[in-house]
């Protein structure tokens, strides 16, 4: 399916690039390596992305050691000058683009040169402040890129929650952009949320705007409001929610109020390396209703066991099953 936000020029070299990063870095897993050939897989333009970033990565490869400390001086000081608020001065600047141009200018050296990467594992948080005093807090296996240009701030989430706080810019608009929806600030702090192709806006300050895949009119959100849609364009009504238990996560919780077991399993699972199986479809739909911690599963379960008529069995390390109590 194409995505009308993203031409195979950006998101998928751009998705090709951290591909081909991470295979040569030395430290790749080998569950990022599964990772990598399930991508490959998907498509012949994911297949036609990394061949082609692939030939530039060997390219580069072969004029070492002398490029390759050009790119990375360049790099950091495209990232330096971000951080520090500060205009390239002619000279920088130059060499920054001499450096480009004698490689053969390309979007995918410019892509290269400007996209920063962020990720967090299982359990795992982080906190990001980019270079216009914008933040962004990571929450549990995330993973986004940011790119800043002359125009525009562009964030993509690839999977997983983070929360926005934003420093307002008329001039230079901030935008999130995830399973092919486009997130535009208004001057705001909100969380996004993306599982599988299913994406959840939340508003807690300021206002943003949703347009979702194909949509021609964007709808605006408030503090307190949210919305989701998904990748093929359908979008729910905006509703009102508590943006407490939304964002407990920062404060390693999780918040529920009478959401069905199974969705209460696969939250938790989130944060944990770990297998919570419950075949029983009756047990699947009991209510749960509590604030457990994000960093405990052997208490979250214990406490969930202590309200409801189940019992937890740890039949393996990290393999948990549920079943009823008696």
């Amino acid at each position: 399916m194409t995505d009308t936000h993203d031409t195979p020029s950006s998101s998928l070299h751009e998705r090709a690039i951290f591909w081909v990063t991470r295979l040569n870095s030395g430290d790749c897993t080998d569950q990022e390596r599964q990772d990598f050939e399930a991508w490959l897989a998907q498509s012949e333009a994911h297949r036609a992305a990394h061949h082609e970033v692939a030939a530039f990565w060997a390219g580069l490869s072969q004029i070492e050691p002398h490029a390759v400390p050009q790119l990375a001086a360049a790099r950091a000081y495209l990232r330096d000058a971000r951080q520090s608020r500060r205009v390239f001065s002619e000279k920088r600047l130059a060499g920054v683009l001499s450096f480009v141009l004698l490689m053969g200018f390309s979007p995918l050296l410019w892509s290269w040169l400007t996209t920063d990467i962020y990720r967090t594992a299982r359990g795992e948080s982080a906190s990001i402040e980019l270079s216009d005093g914008s933040r962004i807090e990571l929450n549990t296996d995330t993973e986004l890129s940011v790119q800043y240009t002359g125009s525009t701030r562009c964030v993509k989430l690839e999977r997983g929650e983070a929360l926005f706080a934003v420093v307002h810019n008329e001039e230079k608009p901030f935008e999130v952009i995830a399973a092919g929806g486009r997130i535009q600030d208004i001057g705001t702090r909100f969380n996004v949320y993306q599982q599988a192709d299913h994406v959840s806006v939340t508003v807690l300050e300021g206002e943003v705007s949703v347009a979702s895949k194909q949509s021609s009119t964007a709808q605006n959100l408030i503090p307190g409001q949210q919305i989701s849609y998904d990748s093929t364009g359908q979008t729910s009504a905006i509703s009102r929610t508590d943006t407490d238990a939304v964002t407990a996560w920062q404060k390693g919780q999780l918040v529920f109020k009478g959401q069905p077991l199974s969705e209460v399993l696969d939250q938790l699972g989130r944060y944990h390396d770990a297998s919570l199986q419950v075949h029983d479809l009756r047990l699947q739909a009991l209510k749960v209703s509590g604030v457990f911690p994000t960093n405990n599963l052997n208490l979250a379960l214990n406490t969930i066991a202590g309200a409801l008529p189940i019992k937890v069995t740890q039949t393996a390390t990290n393999n948990f099953v549920i079943a009823p109590a008696n």
